[in-house]
């Protein structure tokens, strides 16, 4: 019996993070809104619809104008896409913002004020 760990849309958006990740280094010029990476895509169950989690380091940009600048090039990337993966169909893209790390951080300075506090 094979039983994998993953269901088949979480291994495909795992593979969509890495090439996507290739794909903005290589081939999106990405210099007016600093460095960006991929944190994390979800697949919709019917491999249809990508929602790509990105985050930024170093940018002088507010987090809606680093979204649009990748929802406005979404169909360039999505053009690229299509010539490494070997599905039937390449999926929609939609970018969004992740700020875990931001929201990370806030949560340790709490952290510490509380502990010197006390």
């Amino acid at each position: 019996m094979n039983i994998k760990p993953f269901s088949r849309y979480k291994r495909f958006g795992n593979e969509l993070q890495k090439i996507l990740g290739e794909i903005i280094f290589k081939e999106v010029d990405t210099s007016t809104i600093g460095f960006v990476t991929i944190t994390d895509v979800q697949m919709t169950k019917d491999l249809k619809l990508a929602k790509v989690f990105i985050s930024s380091i170093n940018h002088n940009k507010t987090e809606d104008h680093i979204v649009n600048f990748f929802n406005n090039k979404s169909k360039l990337i999505r053009g690229f896409l299509g010539k490494f993966i070997t599905s039937k169909s390449v999926p929609e893209l939609r970018f969004y913002y992740d700020n875990t790390e931001s929201e990370a951080e806030k949560i340790e300075q709490l952290l510490t004020k509380l502990k010197t506090e006390t």
